[in-house]
């Protein structure tokens, strides 16, 4: 019997030890059925694992304790399955979703596409290479979801507006930071001229590998104050590698203006103005010898022919461009470099308005050990923006009659550039004015300055030396340990020169003026971090980062101003000139001291966590420190056991829930001195005072956002098809504004004080694939759209609008409840067909009818039946400020692109579709092509109302009109809906 037990003792063990190690087997294929050798099959936790044949099979000894297989092969999405029971598992293992292993920069650090949990878009350096642009913002348009790019001119290297998911300041900048290469650089108009001077063009395009767009809180807060806006990462190209590559590209591209109005030639206009001038009767149109005599008429040239000038030829060019760079980069396995050189040379489409800038880059990274990494980078960028008449549509031009811009529609087309002698045609030696463009013929002025001299004998130039450098070190102790030190520094010196010839224009009424100033702007920036990347369990994926960091920037300016020129031979502020006078003075410093960390969790790359914290301490105000904060988790259901059991994984192979809410802040523009009460010096009989210049705030804090982003991420047919959604909501408070004083309080200036509010909110899609995927043949398509909608929920107390003036009208206001700067004007009612008389609305939308010339007998207002108009029984007018209405939003509520990327063999085309609707813009111009003094006139003029019955949207044609035409009084004349 005590045998017979241990035998079967015996065999109830070796059962167990069989059963606790079962063998396993099973086939593993690919998408298309076909099997797929040397895939690795491991279990789950342990060492155990094999590899299948050249047939795609396997066969594994289990240990006790197996509970999951993991399928694991290069290019291929790595499958695990649950064992079970079960004595047989076959596996499908598609390919690899490259784009999501692709590594985004995330600040101090990069992360995996795929792993994010916060909204980061990503731009290809290649996507805007070779680009006729003068820097990578104006390529961005179009291709990222919530990036909204706006050219705002065609003067050459004009920043673009730059906004992500809409403006998030009154006051302040919404420029979003720029990082390059890990440090933060100087980005907005650096020139102090009429020709434009952009900090970031100092970036060569060519030499950009990825541009990395960071908007929701948790992508962000790892810049703390600075992060409101949202954060732009520009990875510069490094060396690979391998022998020395040689890449050579290089482009010619033409620009020509578009759209520019149509308006009267030379006979037309002579025969407008004179009607428009008979038509009033308060203006002397028939007798030559009476007071104010206005008469139009045309004339001939030197050789008989009729003067008829088309002032937008003699303006406007056709630009040539032209753009060369040359890169070399290689290495070894310890060190590697990248060397590039460029140069660009660009013709504007405004005459004497061209940008030249010669760059040089050069980049090393070198492997001393296993422990130790240095390297560096160094950048230089020469860049010339050249200008002699001011186009009219920088900041602060808005309103120049004397703009090139307005120049083309406002002059009039029979009068030449030059007499019948050769000589500028202007009104010297003449009682009328000397300083307006010659009347010729005319009896009245037809213009105000000549551009012609002013296009030859001016200059309004700058020229910026850029100088961009850091040096790191790095040390990895351990593995999963990597110390870094950066040190940075961002050079920029801005030397702006004007001359203004005393022959005509604004320099005639000081016989010349000149002008040098030099703008010194630097920074230094010093950050040290301690990155911790630990793997436990093969499950449990922890990332860690701390760090502290300094930037310091200081801004110096001096220069002078010269009038009054003692010898016309020259054009050079070294000349004689009577009168000195100092320039560009200026003097700024800021300091920011940063503590900050992130850390970053994944579990079996399903569930994920994200946290990011800093403190900032900044010298602006006078409660220096702040915390900001964001966290952002994701769930990756498509790797959930009961998503693949269920089939949908074979159609959707990713499904990714994710959202982040953190608090950001906003201090770009607030200058380094507002919690300050300052004091300015002066002289006075020669002795030195002071002057009590400007209140200052102690209290002034940093403008808060607080961001919401909820979105899923999903991939369909192997990521065949991508598709993107988000929605996002910022809450923006502690809004600056300069709060108005009362008089009595006798303070120089409105007071900057934290007292506004407002919110972005909307939604991002975004749809990517492949259509087509041939051997010679391929076809990417991206769709993105991103909707806005702005409102603004508190002003000051007590402060009910803000109004903000051009240097005339005044159509933009901000008020509670409305989104920020809607068009507030008078609303149009059209032309009355019996009179020809301009109808206008009053604030009940009720028609009231304007005329500019008022009869004995008549009224300047009046109802529809000729009766006065009145309000409550007292005689008044249409004004914008009683009669206005807040008439449109003027940010576009829906914008996007639409990118496609074709190559067959070895050719390729990009085409990219952008669009911007939903929104009203003011045309201010329109009120000029319609002005019925001299200025000429729209085409459209030529069907005004001209006898009763008519149906026309131009009024009667009466000399010295300038308020039916929407300029005397902002109407509604002069905005456009944007449809697309």
């Amino acid at each position: 019997m005590r045998k017979l037990f241990l035998l079967l003792m015996g065999i109830v063990v070796l059962a167990q030890v069989a059963l606790a190690q079962r063998t396993i087997s099973g086939t593993v294929t690919d998408e298309n059925g076909n099997p797929l050798p040397n895939v690795s099959v491991v279990v789950r936790g342990t060492t155990t694992g094999t590899i299948t044949n050249e047939e795609g099979k396997y066969s594994l000894t289990l240990p006790g304790n197996a509970k999951a297989l993991v399928f694991s092969s290069i290019n291929k999405s790595p499958v695990e399955r649950q064992i079970g029971t079960a004595s047989s598992i076959d596996a499908l293992l598609k390919d690899e979703d490259k784009s999501l292993q692709e590594v985004v920069v995330t600040g101090y650090g990069t992360q995996k596409k795929k792993d994010l949990t916060g909204n980061i878009a990503s731009v290809k350096g290649a996507a805007i290479a070779n680009t006729p642009v003068q820097s990578f913002e104006q390529a961005l348009a179009g291709r990222a979801t919530g990036v909204q790019i706006t050219v705002p001119s065609g003067v050459l290297n004009a920043p673009p507006v730059f906004r992500i998911r809409g403006t998030n300041s009154i006051s302040l900048s919404s420029q979003p930071l720029i990082i390059v290469d890990g440090v933060p650089v100087a980005s907005g108009d650096f020139s102090a001229t009429s020709a434009a001077g952009n900090a970031l063009a100092s970036i060569n395009p060519n030499d950009i590998e990825t541009i990395d767009i960071a908007k929701d809180a948790a992508a962000t807060a790892i810049y703390g104050s600075r992060a409101a806006n949202g954060v732009v990462f520009i990875t510069t190209k490094r060396g690979k590698s391998g022998k020395a590559r040689v890449s050579y590209n290089g482009s010619v591209s033409w620009t020509s203006v578009y759209g520019v109005p149509e308006v009267l030639n030379a006979q037309q206009y002579t025969d407008f103005k004179n009607m428009a001038a008979a038509n009033n009767p308060n203006v002397n149109s028939t007798n030559p010898a009476g007071a104010g005599y206005t008469k139009f008429a045309t004339a001939t040239d030197a050789n008989g022919n009729l003067i008829d000038t088309r002032w937008a030829d003699i303006v406007y060019r056709q630009g040539l461009s032209q753009d060369h760079n040359l890169n070399v980069s290689g290495g070894n396995d310890n060190t590697t470099y990248y060397f590039s050189v460029g140069y660009s040379d660009q013709e504007g489409i405004q005459r004497k308005n061209d940008f030249t800038r010669k760059n040089i880059l050069f980049n090393v990274d070198s492997r001393i050990n296993k422990v130790l990494t240095i390297g560096g980078k160094i950048s230089y960028s020469n860049e010339m923006n050249l200008q002699s008449l001011g186009s009219g549509s920088l900041s602060g031009e808005a309103f120049a009659t004397n703009g090139a811009g307005r120049t083309v529609f406002n002059t009039s087309p029979n009068v030449a550039p030059y007499k019948n002698d050769g000589t500028y045609n202007i009104e010297n030696g003449t009682s009328f004015n000397s300083n307006t463009i010659g009347r010729m013929n005319n009896s009245v002025t037809v213009g105000f300055y000549n551009p012609v001299p002013q296009l030859d004998l001016n200059r309004s130039n700058s020229e910026s030396n850029h100088i961009q450098s850091f040096t790191y070190l790095q040390l990895k102790p351990l593995s999963w340990i990597t110390l870094k030190s950066l040190y940075a520094i961002d050079y920029l010196f801005v030397d702006n020169e004007i001359f203004q010839t005393p022959v005509h224009g604004d320099g005639a009424t000081l016989n010349g003026n000149a002008s040098s100033t030099l703008g010194k702007n630097k920074r230094w920036t010093w950050s040290n971090t301690a990155q911790f990347d630990y793997i436990f369990n093969s499950a449990h994926t922890v990332s860690a980062l701390v760090g502290n960091e300094q930037d310091r920037r200081t801004g110096i300016g001096f220069g002078l101003n010269r009038q009054n020129l003692s010898d016309p031979a020259f054009n050079i502020i070294q000349a004689g000139f009577v009168t000195p006078n100092t320039a560009g003075l200026g003097y700024g410093e800021n300091y920011l001291l940063s503590s900050f960390g992130r850390i970053n969790y994944d579990y079996k790359k399903k569930y994920y966590f994200s946290g990011n914290i800093r403190n900032d301490q900044y010298s602006a105000f006078a409660d220096k420190a702040s915390t900001f904060w964001g966290a952002s988790a994701g769930w990756e259901i498509a790797k959930e056991s009961f998503w693949e059991n269920s089939g949908l994984g074979n159609v959707i192979n990713q499904f990714k829930l994710r959202g982040s809410y953190g608090k950001v802040g906003n201090t770009s523009g607030i200058g380094d001195y507002g919690i300050y009460s300052t004091y300015g010096s002066g002289l006075y009989g020669g002795l030195p005072t002071l002057l009590f210049n400007f209140a200052g705030n102690p209290n002034l804090q940093w403008e808060t956002s607080s961001k919401i982003d909820v979105g899923v991420n999903i991939g369909l047919f192997n990521d065949r098809l991508r598709i993107e959604a988000t929605r996002y909501y910022n809450d923006i408070k502690d809004l600056i504004l300069n709060v108005p004083q009362s008089p009595s309080a006798g303070v120089p200036n409105n007071i900057p004080s934290n007292v506004g509010s407002m919110y972005n909110k909307g939604w991002e899609f975004s749809i990517a694939g492949t259509p087509i995927q041939t051997k010679d043949f391929s076809w990417n398509s991206t769709l993105n759209i991103t909707t806005n909608k702005n409102e603004v929920t508190a002003l000051a107390p007590g402060l009910t609008e803000i109004l903000t003036a051009t240097s005339l009208e005044t159509v933009s206001r901000s008020a509670v409840g409305f989104p920020l700067g809607s068009l507030y004007l008078v609303r149009n009612g059209g032309v009355d067909p019996a009179t020809g008389r301009r109808i206008v609305l009053n604030k009940a939308g009720q028609p009231v009818l304007y005329q500019y010339v008022v009869p004995a007998g008549q009224f300047q207002w009046t109802n529809p039946d000729g009766t006065q108009y009145k309000e409550n029984g007292v005689a008044v007018g249409i004004t914008q400020a009683k009669d206005g209405v807040m008439y449109g939003n003027t940010t576009p509520k829906i914008y996007g692109g639409f990118d496609n990327s074709f190559r067959y063999k070895s050719f390729d085309l990009n085409v990219l579709l952008t669009y911007q609707f939903g929104y009203f813009v003011y045309y201010g111009s329109n009120a000029g092509l319609h002005d019925m003094r001299f200025w000429n006139n729209h085409v459209d003029v030529l069907t005004a109302w001209s006898k009763p019955g008519d149906v026309s949207t131009v009024p009667k044609p009466v000399y010295g009109d300038n308020v039916s035409n929407g300029s005397g009084l902002p109407m509604s004349y002069n905005a456009f809906k944007v449809i697309l």
